[in-house]
């Protein structure tokens, strides 16, 4: 895998230093720890922003309400009679299987 070095601080150094010995774990390893937890930290206050810009809009916010509930009602539309996806018999070997495993 390719590298590159930073720069950091040298208690910033101190700290990622005493976390990778603590987790057995090299500081490049807690630092893509990290930046992978920053990521999805940003994602989801992006998710948490957007959800209140579309509450602030009340055509909005109700369009949106009105597409959930529509396609929320017809997940099962005009399947009560397929046939079901795996046969008893299978169906039975998935429990003993989960059964065996403690599930």
């Amino acid at each position: 895998m390719a590298s590159t070095a930073i720069r950091v601080e040298a208690q910033t150094h101190a700290t990622l230093r005493e976390w990778s010995e603590e987790q057995d774990k090299t500081i490049g390893q807690i630092v893509a720890e990290l930046v992978e937890g920053q990521r999805r930290a940003r994602f989801w206050r992006q998710v948490r922003d957007d959800y209140a810009r579309l509450q602030a809009d009340p055509a909005a916010w109700q369009a949106y309400r009105d597409e959930v509930t529509f396609f929320e009602g017809g997940s099962m539309d005009g399947l009560e009679h397929e046939e079901p996806y795996y046969t008893p018999e299978e169906e039975e070997e998935i429990r003993a299987y989960a059964r065996s495993q403690g599930w």
